[in-house]
């Protein structure tokens, strides 16, 4: 398992994915959340000609994208699990995609969180079958019920 520098545990990189699972594929599109291919994706107004695909103008562009590349707070593998799962929680289908001022569902979590089903403290890896995308609520309710096992070793 991947830490940084001050010992703690930190998210695979992409690279790091692939080589230990070369098999896998973990590229799953990011989800598109206008109402049709025509508008807007940061403002959902119409797009004012053929020749622009996403936005209506630079400032739509450059918003979005300070909300889903550079501003997520989410790792590239933790992003990756959060689109394939489609912003959704998976216990409960709350929607974790964040709503922006103009009403628009934009693609990134800030109250979604990535779980480990099994935990990484009882041998579980991060290979994606063994993540999914939870809510707050329900990530620390998946936490909180979890059973400690106390070490033995140790006697109190």
């Amino acid at each position: 398992m991947p830490y940084n520098k001050l010992g703690q545990r930190r998210w695979l990189a992409l690279y790091e994915y692939r080589q230990m699972y070369p098999e896998d594929s973990i590229f799953y599109p990011q989800p598109d959340y206008r109402i049709s291919p025509d508008t807007c994706k940061w403002c959902g107004g119409p797009l004012p000609n053929k020749r622009r695909k996403s936005f209506c103008s630079e400032v739509c562009a450059q918003r979005f994208q300070q909300n889903t590349v550079w501003g997520r707070g989410q790792s590239p593998l933790a992003y990756r699990i959060l689109c394939r799962d489609n912003f959704t929680c998976q216990r409960c289908g709350k929607d974790v995609a964040i709503t922006n001022e103009h009403g628009v569902r934009i693609p990134t979590a800030k109250n979604g969180e990535v779980h480990h089903k099994d935990h990484v403290s009882d041998g579980g890896t991060d290979h994606q079958n063994n993540l999914e995308t939870l809510c707050g609520v329900c990530h620390k309710a998946e936490h909180k019920n979890r059973v400690v096992i106390p070490c033995t070793a140790y006697p109190a």
